[in-house]
């Protein structure tokens, strides 16, 4: 199975816009989730095109040691990513190179819940008792573009291993402090690694392995300096074959994801705390024998979150290569 050629965007920024409380940390660039299966496979020289939907909805807001804090506010980004890589025919060091882009547009919607006292009716009544009413913030747009300048893919008998370079650029809208924010403000900028290890000596059975580490920059227009973040996919999947030729193919399996900050944030309200964020679920992907077109899909559902929102994420994903 050809990977998804995806490091896509994910950061609570409108969430931080909305003053959050000081442990909701900002989450990093990368979309977890977004290189789940054949994450050390790179394409056949060529262009190829890929557009990846994906979604997050949490509703559970924890702290940083793992409690409770709220379940009552609502926050879900949706993200459309539209990748673009070239492989050329050329080899370095025996490996392909890959060049990609990644152009993204998104939308967010914050809902959270503010507590309010009604005036009296009188001056001899009592209080009203508190009431709760629902704030709603969202925006839409270009949000911050990942691209990767250099990239490198081997493939071996029983492993196809890339390594290369990721940024992501504040392309997006940012304005401190604004409701309507659809970039971070910050650029990042880190190594990629990724593995697709065969079990059997057919390929059908396989682990994907995927690694980015993000070195993140100064917030623009702020004091603020992004801890630095580690984001972690991978896969246990088997591949299924269908038709005669045995050119249509189904890969499923079991999958999962981490995104952990590994320093604290570097601003004047920061209370030194890091987030941390798992989720767990299933992949599925269908190639097809015209131009390598594929489709997949995976849900997948977060747990164990620390100083950051917890919920579900949502990946569909199709392609084509030229």
């Amino acid at each position: 199975m050809k990977r998804s050629n995806r490091a896509g965007l994910f950061c609570l920024v409108l969430a931080a816009a909305c003053a959050l409380p000081a442990f909701a940390q900002l989450r990093g660039e990368y979309s977890p989730g977004s290189y789940i299966a054949g994450a050390g496979t790179v394409p056949d020289p060529g262009f190829s095109y890929s557009n990846q939907f994906w979604y997050n909805t949490a509703d559970r807001l924890y702290g940083p040691k793992g409690k409770l804090k709220n379940d009552d506010d609502n926050f879900f980004a949706l993200t459309d990513n539209n990748s673009f890589t070239f492989v050329p025919k050329a080899k370095l060091w025996g490996a392909k190179l890959e060049f990609m882009v990644d152009v993204a547009i998104s939308s967010s919607r914050f809902v959270t819940i503010d507590a309010a006292v009604a005036k009296k009716k009188a001056d001899d009544a009592p209080p009203a008792p508190l009431v709760k009413a629902p704030v709603e913030v969202g925006a839409v747009g270009i949000s911050d573009t990942n691209f990767v300048p250099f990239d490198l893919g081997w493939s071996f008998p029983r492993l196809d291993l890339q390594a290369g370079l990721s940024v992501y650029a504040t392309t997006g809208r940012y304005q401190p402090g604004a409701e309507d924010n659809l970039a971070s403000g910050f650029w990042s900028i880190g190594p990629q690694i990724g593995s697709t290890i065969y079990l059997t000596k057919n390929k059908s059975n396989q682990v994907s392995l995927y690694a980015y580490y993000a070195w993140n920059t100064h917030q623009q227009r702020t004091l603020n300096i992004p801890g630095q973040d580690i984001s972690f996919d991978y896969s246990l999947s088997h591949t299924f074959t269908f038709g005669k030729d045995g050119k249509w193919t189904v890969l499923a399996g079991p999958a999962g994801y981490g995104q952990w900050q590994t320093t604290a944030n570097h601003r004047p309200d920061s209370l030194g705390n890091r987030y941390t964020i798992d989720g767990v679920g299933f992949t599925t992907n269908l190639t097809t024998p015209y131009k390598g077109i594929y489709f997949g899909t995976s849900q997948l559902w977060e747990y164990d979150a620390k100083a950051t929102y917890e919920g579900r994420t949502s990946v569909i994903t199709g392609g084509v290569n030229f």
